[in-house]
């Protein structure tokens, strides 16, 4: 079998985030099946135009407009049995417009939520109306989504419920996993710093708690727009606060582990990945109660998700009394999720026919209720 994945970016691109942690997760899973995975991606003119990694061939093409133009000659060229246009990034590929080959569709989340502050008026608009026309680009194809709030979105859009496969991501329970923790308390914020992933509140949540905790400590973990305004914030301040901006992925690991809560302020989210990855490492979450963010963390159990600001400050200190038992409990929230049990539902979709594309269905919501 053959498999062309697309998507705006890959696992090697500087924004690169969860989405393309899935592609690569479950591609490489392919690979080790016998099945060939080639993935097309745009160049930010800094990668190599083909590169193979770990058995998945990687195409990049120049240009976010560019790659939509040249999209019928890679199907062509590649001639797969199955192409899975992901939606990551809003734009849509119209694969089935250019073939008559099976096209399995990838929506993350309803980028009408996250767009305000990240693209211009005009590009906002674009978006908004390319999102609301999904169930006209592909009225015949089968979506994959990954949380019952991207399923409620679709299904608001148009898109038919039995058209509609949940597959929740995995984590590396291995890269992730609990140690042991500062000896005083050590906040963190990992992600993206751009405006909907709200950044600039670790602050305000970290000047809630400074004067109560003694020693406290904040470590903001990644880049993105909003990180000089936010260093500009606390400049001249006292404050015990580490910018590190993009870390390789063992230093994150142990960053994560080694602080005591992590802090999300996300609007929206497709999936919580960066909950998911610090609850493996022992770490609970507080965060806003919002789409995608509230199956990632179970309230009370792995951390705690709030409708105010002002809430995060006692669920903070809630856990910091209870560190021991959060920890525990996150890391056994974190254990109910495996890449190569969402690679086996993406590969009996893959396999389906009309006969037990229902039974399908079924169990992947059995599975999940399970967790």
């Amino acid at each position: 079998m053959k498999i062309l994945w697309i998507n705006h970016r890959d696992i090697k691109h500087p924004k690169a985030g969860g989405a393309e942690r899935t592609i690569f997760e479950v591609g490489k899973r392919f690979v080790k099946k016998g099945i060939e995975i080639n993935v097309l991606s745009v160049n930010n003119g800094e990668l190599k135009e083909r590169e193979v990694i770990e058995g998945i061939n990687y195409m990049r093409v120049r240009g976010n407009f560019r790659i939509h133009f040249l999209l019928p000659f890679y199907i062509r060229k590649i001639n797969p049995d199955v192409i899975i246009d992901d939606l990551a990034h809003g734009i849509p590929w119209l694969s089935p417009w250019f073939t008559k080959r099976q096209v399995i569709v990838f929506f993350r989340h309803l980028h009408a939520r996250s767009l305000p502050g990240q693209v211009n008026f005009i590009e906002e608009k674009i978006i908004k109306i390319m999102e609301k026309m999904y169930p006209f680009f592909y009225k015949k194809n089968i979506f994959v989504t990954e949380s019952y709030t991207s399923e409620a979105d679709l299904i608001n859009l148009g898109i038919k419920k039995e058209n509609i496969f949940k597959i929740p991501p995995g984590v590396d329970l291995e890269r992730f996993y609990p140690g042991i923790k500062k000896e005083n308390v050590q906040l963190i914020y990992f992600g993206g710093l751009r405006k909907y992933k709200r950044p600039d509140l670790s602050i305000k949540v970290y000047e809630d708690l400074y004067k109560d905790i003694k020693g406290l400590k904040l470590i903001v973990t990644g880049q993105g727009p909003m990180l000089k305004s936010i260093m500009e914030q606390v400049k001249n301040k006292n404050y015990n606060i580490q910018f590190t901006g993009k870390v390789k992925d063992e230093e994150l690991a142990k960053l994560i582990r080694e602080s005591w809560v992590n802090l999300h302020f996300s609007v929206t989210e497709g999936w919580g990945y960066s909950i998911l990855e610090s609850s493996a490492s022992g770490t609970p979450t507080v965060a806003f109660k919002v789409p995608g963010v509230v199956e990632t963390i179970k309230d009370g159990y792995n951390g705690f998700t709030v409708e105010k600001l002002e809430e995060f400050k006692n669920r903070i200190l809630t856990i910091i009394d209870n560190e021991k038992i959060y920890a525990d409990n996150s890391r056994s929230f974190a254990e109910n999720f495996s890449w190569d049990e969402t690679t086996e539902m993406w590969m009996s979709l893959i396999n389906f026919n009309k006969e037990n594309d229902r039974k399908f269905l079924n169990t992947v919501k059995y599975n999940q209720k399970k967790n």
